[in-house]
C-alpha cells in the first residue's frame, strides 16, 4: 500500500475542524477569542478543545491567570499544524481565478497615518468603479521596519501593508518598491521666510515635532544627527501627520516629513516645506505581503490597483 493511501486512511479520521480550534486557540490563549475568531460559540470550542485532548490524549490548554497556556506537547505540534493549513489554504486559493466584476470579499489593509491620505480614497473610488463587491477593512498600523510589517500581517490577518521603510526588505522578501520620498523640513514661513533651504542652525536650535511611527526604537533623524556628533530637541513625538499643521503654525517649532506628507499639510496654512541641511537617505514607500499569499489572485489583483492608483497620480 502506497504512503498517500496511509496518509489517506489515516487523515479520515481526523476532523480538520478540530485543528483550525487548536490553531486559533494556542494564538489567542483564550477560549472565548478563539471561538470569536473562527466564528464558533465558547460551548463549541470548548467541545473542541475536549475532543482536542481525546485525539491527542493531552491536555494541550491549561487555564491559567495568564490565559490558556499550551502543554509541551502543544507547543511542538502548533508548528507542524500551522504549517499544514497554511499550505492547504494556499492550494485553495490558487486554484481560484479572481473575476473583479464578479469577486465579492473583503480585503485587510495595514495602512500608515500618512499613507491613508496619500492613497484610500482614491482606492476606494478605482476599485468601486471596477468590482462594486469589493470592500475594505482598513486598518491604522505603526509599521516602521519589514520585520514588523511581516509580524503584523500574520498578528492582524493582513492581506497587504502598505508604509514606508528606511531600508528595503531582504531580497527574496515579498514586497514592491512603489517610490521612494525625501526628507523635507517644515516649518512657519513668518519665521523662516521664503527660502529654499534651512541652515544647520535653524534646523537645530528650534524644537522639533517628531513625526514617528516608532515606540522604543531610536528615530531616524536621530540617529544620522547623533552619528554627526550633533543633536536636536524634540518636545512631541507623533504618528498623526494630521497634528502638525496646529502644531507647527504660528510657533518656530519645525518638523522633519517627506516630501509627499510635506504637500499635504502646507497648502491652505502659512507652513513652507525647507530643503534639509544634513543629507539623508530616502525613504522607500513600499507594499508588502506574505509569501503564502504570493499567489492569490485576489492579492495579486490588489497590488496592481494600488500600484496604478500611484502612478495616475505621479508617484510611482
Amino acid at each position: 500500500m502506497t504512503d498517500s493511501h496511509n496518509l489517506s486512511r489515516r487523515l479520515s479520521r481526523v476532523n480538520l475542524n478540530l485543528l483550525v480550534a487548536f490553531h486559533a486557540l494556542y494564538q489567542e490563549r483564550h477560549l472565548t477569542r478563539a471561538a470569536n475568531r473562527i466564528s464558533l460559540s465558547q460551548p463549541a470550542m470548548s467541545h473542541a478543545l475536549k475532543k482536542l485532548r481525546g485525539q491527542f490524549d493531552d491536555e494541550l490548554f491549561i487555564k491559567t491567570s495568564e490565559g490558556m497556556q499550551p502543554t509541551p506537547l502543544a507547543n511542538r505540534l502548533f508548528q507542524r499544524i500551522e504549517t499544514g493549513l497554511l499550505q492547504l489554504d494556499e492550494a485553495i486559493i490558487s486554484s481560484h481565478s479572481f473575476i473583479p466584476e464578479k469577486e465579492v470579499r473583503e480585503f485587510r489593509i495595514g495602512i500608515t497615518d500618512f499613507m491613508i491620505n496619500e492613497l484610500v480614497p482614491y482606492l476606494v473610488r478605482a476599485v468601486n468603479e471596477q468590482a462594486p463587491g469589493i470592500s475594505f477593512n482598513i486598518l491604522y498600523t505603526k509599521i516602521s521596519s519589514p520585520e514588523m510589517a511581516y509580524k503584523l500581517l500574520q498578528e492582524q490577518e493582513l492581506d497587504l501593508a502598505i508604509t514606508q521603510f528606511e531600508y528595503l526588505p531582504q531580497h527574496n522578501a515579498c514586497y514592491e518598491q512603489l517610490y521612494e520620498d525625501q526628507l523635507m523640513c517644515v516649518g512657519d514661513e513668518r519665521v523662516y521666510g521664503d527660502k529654499e533651504a534651512l541652515s544647520p542652525e535653524e534646523f537645530l536650535s528650534p524644537p522639533h515635532v517628531a513625526l514617528s511611527h516608532r515606540e522604543d526604537e531610536p528615530i531616524l533623524v536621530n540617529r544620522k544627527l547623533i552619528s554627526l556628533g550633533m543633536k536636536r530637541k524634540v518636545v512631541v513625538k507623533t504618528p498623526y501627520i494630521a497634528t502638525l499643521p496646529a502644531i507647527l503654525s504660528g510657533t518656530n517649532m519645525i518638523t522633519v516629513i517627506t516630501e509627499y506628507g510635506a504637500r499635504l499639510i502646507c497648502p491652505g496654512s502659512s507652513l513652507k516645506a525647507y530643503q534639509m541641511p544634513i543629507d539623508f537617505d530616502p525613504l522607500h514607500v513600499c507594499q508588502i505581503w506574505e509569501a503564502r499569499k504570493a499567489d492569490d489572485p485576489g492579492i495579486h489583483w490588489l497590488r496592481t490597483v494600488v500600484r496604478n492608483c500611484l502612478q495616475e497620480r505621479g508617484l510611482s
